[in-house]
This record gives C-alpha cells, sequence and structure tokens, in this order.
C-alpha cells in the first residue's frame, strides 16, 4: 500500500490501528427498532498516530442523490412525516415515495433498499461501503482515486421481511443485543477492508462518472484489493459517553487520504461539522474523550463553549515567535538549520 498511499493505517504491515465503530440505522429515531427496512449507517474511526480518520459510510454502495443541497429534503421526506410523526423507522412510505419520484437519479438506491440489504440479519453480517470516490496520496505527492469496502468474514446475510416482522415485535433491539452478545462471547465479528483503486486516466475510460455518488463500479471491471482486517473484539464501556457522544466527520482525514472533486462529498464534508456542533452543544466535540486522537494537537486553538483543556500563555494562533512556533513550524526550522549547517 505504501506505492498508493502514506496514511498511517496503511505504512507497513502488520499495522495496528484502533478505532470505534458505529452502527445504526438511518430513518429511526432513539429506541425505534433495529429489523426496519432501512440505510445502515457504518462510520469507522481510525485513531491513528497521525490524527483520526473517520470513514463514514453505509451498507450500501450507492446514495439516493447527486446534489448535496437535496440532503435535507431527503431527511424530512424519509422521516416520519410531520403533521402526525408517523410512521417511525420506515422509509417505504407516501411522503418519501413522492421525494424519489422527483428525483430519478434515486432508482439505483431504491433497488437497493428495497432489496434484501434493507434488512440485514446481523450487523456482522453486514458489507459497508465509503460510497464516494476518495484518493490516496503517497510519499512522492502522487494520487491515485479509490472507493473503500468492508466485507464481513461472516458472509452478507439478510433477514425475510416475515422474520423482521415479528422480530421487531418481539425482540426491537435485536441488531443491537446481537452485536453486544456476541463480542462478550469473544466471537468477534470481523470486516475485511479492501479498496478498488484506480488512475484518473482509468476513470475517463468508464462509461459513468466515478465522482457521481449514485453510481458505483462493477468488481467486474475493478476487482477489490483486501488491504486489512477489522475486528471489534470490545463493547464500549458507556454507551452515552461513547456510542452517543463519538462524533464522526467527513472532514477528519490524515495525510494520506484525500478528497474527490465528488459534490456530494464535498457538500457533506462541509455539513458534519455544523452537525456535531449542534448535537454536541459546541465547537469542542473533539474533546470529548470518545472523539480525542492519541496523537497530540498542537495548533494553538482555544476556548469556545464547552472546552475541555486548559490552555495557558498569551499565544492563539500559529505561527508565532512569542510561544516558541508551534511543533510543525519547530520541525521546518529545525530541518532547514540542519540544511544551512550541511551546506
Amino acid at each position: 500500500m505504501v506505492d498508493y498511499t502514506k496514511a498511517a493505517p496503511f505504512k507497513e504491515a502488520g499495522e495496528i490501528t484502533p478505532v470505534f465503530v458505529r452502527f445504526s440505522t438511518v430513518a429511526g429515531e432513539r429506541g425505534s427498532k433495529d429489523t426496519a427496512r432501512d440505510v445502515r449507517g457504518f462510520a469507522v474511526k481510525f485513531y491513528t498516530d497521525e490524527g483520526n480518520w473517520d470513514l463514514v459510510g453505509n451498507n450500501m454502495p450507492v446514495f439516493f442523490i447527486q446534489d448535496a443541497i437535496k440532503f435535507p429534503d431527503l431527511v424530512h421526506a424519509v422521516k416520519p412525516e410531520p403533521h402526525n410523526q408517523m410512521p417511525q423507522a420506515a422509509s417505504a412510505h407516501d411522503t418519501f415515495w413522492d421525494f424519489v419520484s422527483h428525483m430519478p437519479e434515486s432508482t439505483r438506491m431504491l433497488v437497493w433498499v428495497m432489496s434484501d440489504r434493507g434488512i440485514p440479519r446481523s450487523y456482522s453480517m453486514m458489507e459497508g461501503f465509503g460510497v464516494h470516490t476518495f484518493r490516496l496520496v503517497n510519499k512522492a505527492s502522487k494520487s491515485v482515486f479509490c472507493k473503500f469496502h468492508w466485507n464481513p468474514k461472516a458472509g452478507t446475510h439478510s433477514l425475510v421481511w416475515d422474520e423482521a416482522v415479528k422480530i421487531s415485535g418481539a425482540y426491537p433491539d435485536f441488531h443491537r443485543c446481537d452485536l453486544w452478545d456476541r463480542i462478550e462471547a469473544g466471537v468477534y465479528p470481523e470486516w475485511e477492508l479492501g479498496l478498488q483503486i484506480f488512475t484518473e486516466e482509468q476513470a475517463d475510460q468508464f462509461s459513468f462518472d466515478v465522482l457521481d455518488a449514485t453510481k458505483l463500479i462493477p468488481q467486474e471491471l475493478l476487482p477489490i484489493t483486501p488491504v486489512g482486517r477489522m475486528v471489534l473484539n470490545r463493547n464500549p464501556d458507556n454507551f452515552f459517553a461513547e456510542t452517543e457522544q463519538v462524533a464522526f466527520c467527513m472532514a477528519h482525514v490524515v495525510p494520506g487520504i484525500d478528497f474527490s472533486n465528488d459534490p456530494l462529498l464535498a457538500g457533506r464534508i462541509h455539513s458534519y461539522v455544523d452537525t456535531q456542533i449542534s448535537r454536541l452543544g459546541g465547537p469542542n466535540f473533539h474533546e470529548l474523550p470518545i472523539n480525542v486522537p492519541v496523537a497530540q494537537v498542537h495548533n494553538n486553538q482555544r476556548d469556545g463553549m464547552h472546552r475541555q483543556a486548559i490552555h495557558r500563555g498569551r499565544v492563539s494562533y500559529e505561527p508565532n515567535s512569542l510561544a516558541g512556533g508551534y511543533q510543525l513550524d519547530a520541525a521546518s526550522h529545525a530541518a532547514r538549520a540542519r540544511k544551512t549547517i550541511q551546506t
């Protein structure tokens, strides 16, 4: 992988990166049944030694819309109808069908949601996709396109409709309990991380736009290359402090991972920060324990609502000469000094 990216999780064979994963339904609100026909969120936070990387995806490889400005309309259409707050956690209702009937680009996604994939048997038997086209960048600053895939080692399995209906009445927390019990029993869910890697020249040869999130790249055209595995071997210690307060953000990448010009991806990069500020009560959500990177952050920024750290000194900016600069600045100065001495 070092030929394609300098990203910390891929820097050498056998590299181990801690992760936190959150699965969720999209339409259902807190407390709704697990087995509703719906898209599932599949979000992974990598705690690398160069900062946090959030791979925020779904269990479907495509998406409903192409234009990020329609995201609020999609959410409003798929959520319970505002006059009576019904139905809960079910996509296929009147306002949803009305919306997608005016959005022909949603057809591919509808096929996926209305297939067996819309009611997975277990989170441990569910595929995950980064959906968008991203870039990988190597140490020589050369980049290629890529798409991310999570392939469950237990296989991809679904419920049939009658099963889902019966389970929702008797065991609404079915998926959450199943995942928790597997981990507690030591039957750890595992996924293979695979990439579809391709150049811009290859992209130009496809008959479709790889930057369109309503499209996928068939594996017949571009096979998936396995690059790692993810094992969930521990349950959260506190649901609210961890699962509820974890903040996934599309803008959170590390050196070696970059964005493409996918317009929907660009919209999500901007919108997630605003969402976290609203959901978690302020701009310093990154200081909550579950969101703190293992790599120290030295950008001198401070203050704002709900600040956790207590900073000292007069400098709250970079670069500076009043407080010793900052870590990157100091390193670059040292490098330049060494170069001068050698000369």
